[in-house]
């Protein structure tokens, strides 16, 4: 024990400090092996006595976490037993004999350049936000400038100048405080690459994602800025807006989703699980007399009135009562479905009932969309089809949807198809109008012109002899693959028919973009790469985050209009033959001649106010799905590549 006699004597030099405050804690019992006279007068503490008793338990467990990072720990608290506004150092001790300990050491603060810096901010933006964080870009790195006072143990705000990597603070931030929904949209949005585009496109943008407290979550909004007064640096601000309606993108695309849904359905409901109360959204006109809100429990008897079988009414109130569907809705199942014989409408008709989660958004999160339909149409063709016997194997699970089409008309018929594509079926009569419609909804845009050509009739009427069975792939909005096969068919009296069978496809082609990826590592060679449209003259800019190339508009206007030639970044004595090389006529000689790659030095602006670079730009000519189109790649021509 001599190390720790020779630790006393040295204590003693501080016992009559009156400014300068020091305890020491044991990392076996969190009770303290040491504290100076100055800590005994202001908190009453002695050898012994557990540290609660000095200093506030949650900022003792984070700074024995930092300490044990990086050895030492300093930061700044607001408020302590010890005044306000005190730097403290803890350091972590261990003796040869194996004793661990933390030395906490409190001394009065002096104002330095970060404080100064700490100050402009809280001076532009104030403090009403549970976290404010200052992050350098350029370091890779993230200081916590505020944290909140959440109850507890936690009595003071605290100002930490012991910054942690910027991958460490996303990391939490992603697995530890988001909901496990929200975190793969959050990583994309907290993406460095992300982060510095969007502050350029913007100045500012914000986020907002459910944060988890404690068991709850809490909507929270993020936002970057960049502030003028803070060169080099941006300010992310975290707020609680839990409650409040937002306008963020993420709500005006649920808005725009809970619009189309209303368009969908004959009727739609909005049934508060918790509180077995509903609202209506769109009036099912045929339930003629239901409230426009009110308790739930109503609405269903009214709709158990219009089915006759007894069964199928206990099924209902089974199925269907708030109580089943938030025990259903909160498990595994992304919606329930039923469907009852009805009496709305005279002879024997069909109703189909649905309940689903609806887009998460704010205040919705003990909600479920209600819909009914009329599926007496439905079930008669399917009869029909069944009697016929046409193609069994095509009512086989593996599907996503099947359609008999009758060419010469232009009607179609579903074998099999998702719930939610439903209301195509009972709003467009032609499969042009409805294929026209499924392109614009859910086809993502590079593939919505040789959909809608694959599908046309004339198309399909002319292998209509050959019975040649034509399949087609592509993206939808969703992210998602889906391989679209095509059988045209004749009877005997040469009446032309065709199925279509819509196949998820997205597992076999996650596994080739898997494959691409080990290429892609190539990209890192260049600072700049874009994708050019011939078709549509349009040029979109590509980045590799890592795991997949995204792909973004980089002007509004053409590539070839007056517009575009005013933003692009290449000096304009330059500009004419880099718009030769993209001319129609200088690609139509590229693809003819089987060309695959060409090499140009161009001179470029590398920032808006920057000075122009001579860079070699690489045009690679490719195919993808029937489309031509050209993949740009520049580098800096001074930049050394390893």
């Amino acid at each position: 024990m001599s190390d720790l006699k020779e630790f006393w004597g040295m204590m003693n030099v501080l016992d009559n400090a009156d400014d300068v405050a020091i305890f020491v804690v044991s990392g076996r019992d969190q009770t303290l092996l040491y504290c100076n006279h100055l800590v005994t007068v202001l908190t009453n503490a002695h050898t012994g006595s557990p540290v609660s008793q000095v200093w506030d338990m949650e900022d003792y467990r984070k700074a024995n976490t930092r300490c044990n990072e990086g050895g030492t720990y300093r930061y700044v608290v607001e408020k302590s037993a010890f005044g306000k506004r005190r730097n403290v150092t803890v350091s972590k001790v261990v003796w040869s004999s194996g004793i661990l300990a933390y030395s906490f050491l409190i001394t009065a603060h002096v104002d330095d350049k970060e404080e100064e810096e700490r100050d402009k901010i809280f001076n532009l933006l104030g403090r009403n936000f549970r976290h404010i964080y200052l992050i350098d870009m350029m370091k890779g790195d993230v200081t916590t400038l505020i944290k909140p006072v959440d109850g507890g143990e936690g009595h003071y705000r605290a100002v930490y100048y012991h910054p942690v990597s910027f991958d460490e603070w996303r990391r939490d931030m992603i697995e530890a405080l988001a909901h496990p929904d929200d975190r793969e949209q959050l990583r994309s949005v907290l993406d460095p690459a992300a982060v510095r585009g969007k502050l350029e496109e913007r100045g500012d943008y914000a986020f907002q994602y459910r944060q988890s407290r404690g068991d709850v979550y809490h909507w929270t909004e993020l936002r970057f800025r960049k502030l003028d007064e803070i060169k080099g640096k941006i300010v992310c601000t975290e707020r609680d807006v839990q409650g409040e309606i937002s306008l963020s993108d993420r709500e005006r695309a649920n808005e725009a989703i809970l619009s189309s849904l209303s368009n969908a359905y004959r009727s739609i409901y909005l049934l508060d699980m918790a509180n077995n109360e509903y609202s209506t959204v769109k009036a099912d006109a045929l339930l003629f007399g239901t409230p426009k809100e009110g308790n739930y429990d109503t609405l269903l008897q009214i709709v158990s009135e219009f089915i006759p079988d007894s069964g199928q009414k206990r099924d209902l109130a089974a199925t269907f009562s708030a109580k089943a569907l938030a025990e259903a809705l909160s498990g595994d199942v992304d919606n329930v479905v039923r469907e009852y014989a009805s009496a709305i409408n005279e002879g024997e008709s069909w109703m189909s009932i649905t309940a689903f989660m609806p887009p998460y958004m704010q205040g919705m999160e003990d909600k479920c969309v209600l819909t009914f339909m009329d599926i007496t149409e439905n079930k008669r063709v399917e009869a029909e089809r069944n009697e016929k016997n046409i193609i069994v194997d095509v009512l086989s699970a593996r599907y996503r949807s099947v359609y008999f089409v009758d060419l010469i008309k232009g009607t179609y018929h579903s074998i099999q198809i998702p719930q939610e594509y439903r209301y195509i079926e009972k709003q467009f009569k032609t499969i042009d109008a409805a294929m026209d419609h499924y392109a614009k909804a859910y086809v993502l845009e590079q593939y919505r012109d040789i959909f809608k050509n694959s599908l046309s009739r004339k198309e399909v009427l002319a292998h209509k002899n050959d019975h040649t069975r034509r399949e087609y792939v592509y993206r939808t909005v969703e992210d998602t693959w889906i391989r679209l096969h095509i059988y045209p068919l004749s009877d005997e009296k040469g009446h032309a028919e065709a199925i279509l069978i819509f196949e998820d496809f997205t597992d076999v082609m996650v596994q080739r973009e898997v494959s691409l990826l080990y290429n892609a590592v190539l990209l890192a060679d260049y600072d700049y790469m874009y994708e050019y449209d011939i078709d549509t003259d349009m040029i979109y800019s590509l980045q590799f985050n890592g795991e997949r190339l995204i792909r973004e508009k980089s002007w509004d206007s053409d590539l070839h209009s007056d517009e575009f030639k005013k933003q692009v970044p290449i000096h304009p004595d330059d500009l004419p033959l880099f718009l030769l090389a993209l001319s129609k006529e200088n690609l139509d000689d590229a693809f003819a001649a089987g060309k695959t790659v060409s090499h140009m030095f161009f001179r470029r602006k590398v920032a808006e106010d920057s000075e122009y670079r001579l860079f070699m730009y690489g045009m690679h000519y490719f195919e993808d799905m029937g489309k031509r189109r050209v993949l740009i790649m520049a580098r800096d021509s001074e930049r050394e590549v390893m």
